[in-house]
């Protein structure tokens, strides 16, 4: 079967627009200069400052993450019921082979 891609979130796309932004301005300024960037420089906190400004100025604050509570209230839902239904079977199987 196919390998399913792991989907992107919201700030992760912000990211790397913002990466790509940044990149085409080093181009603009500088096309005799072809270097990429290495890993540590596109980490750096200077890409998060302008990912502050465009989510409103709401740095550091995680309740903006989860803007759809519904979908986190079924995900735990969903989680609960399959803990309780493992952990029953476990009991069960602890019983019926004691």
């Amino acid at each position: 079967m196919g390998k399913r891609k792991k989907r992107r979130t919201k700030q992760e796309k912000i990211i790397l627009q913002l990466k790509k932004e940044i990149a085409q301005q080093k181009r603009q300024s500088s096309p005799e200069k072809e270097k990429t960037p290495s890993r540590q420089e596109a980490i750096l906190p200077k890409a998060i400052e302008p990912i502050e400004r465009k989510l409103g100025g709401k740095s550091k604050d995680d309740s903006s993450l989860f803007q759809d509570v519904s979908l986190v209230k079924k995900d735990l839902l969903k989680s609960l019921i399959l803990t309780i239904a493992i952990f029953s079977l476990e009991v069960m199987l602890y019983l019926k082979l004691k």
